[in-house]
């Protein structure tokens, strides 16, 4: 099947790169491998062959990707970014059915080398390629 990268985090990964461009990739994910496809998954193509998932190398030198999920936490919680479903980093989740509140993740990866960040699974959000601003919020932080 082929597949593309939901627009929105299209946009997303070329500011992280725009913010980081000595960043390490060697964590870094879109479309999820064989083990990713045989079960559910933002990683796995929509029925729209659209990937609404990816995840950032946590490279504490050029890209803290544990502070970053902490910022964009901060956002969708301030509802300042909407097109998020969940955030799982370093152990934790959080997700707007959570109330954006960090709680354990259990799940088969703790994401300690990398965070995930999942789309909201409606066409207008993960087409979305409007600005993350994450220098912004990066700096302020």
């Amino acid at each position: 099947m082929s597949w593309t990268l939901a627009p929105a985090l299209v946009q997303l990964r070329r500011e992280v790169d725009l913010y980081a461009p000595k960043r390490s990739r060697k964590s870094d994910g879109t479309i999820g491998d064989a083990a990713h496809s045989s079960r559910v998954g933002d990683h796995n193509p929509n029925e729209a062959g659209v990937v609404c998932a990816i995840d950032f190398t946590h490279d504490p030198k050029h890209f803290h990707a544990h502070k970053f999920s902490e910022q964009l936490r901060q956002r969708c919680l301030r509802v300042e970014e909407v097109r998020v479903n969940y955030i799982i980093s370093n152990g934790r989740i959080a997700s707007k059915s959570g109330k954006w509140v960090w709680r354990d993740y259990d799940g088969l990866n703790a994401h300690k080398s990398h965070v995930h960040i999942s789309l909201k699974q409606k066409p207008r959000k993960y087409n979305s390629p409007g600005k993350w601003w994450v220098r912004k919020w990066m700096e302020q932080s």
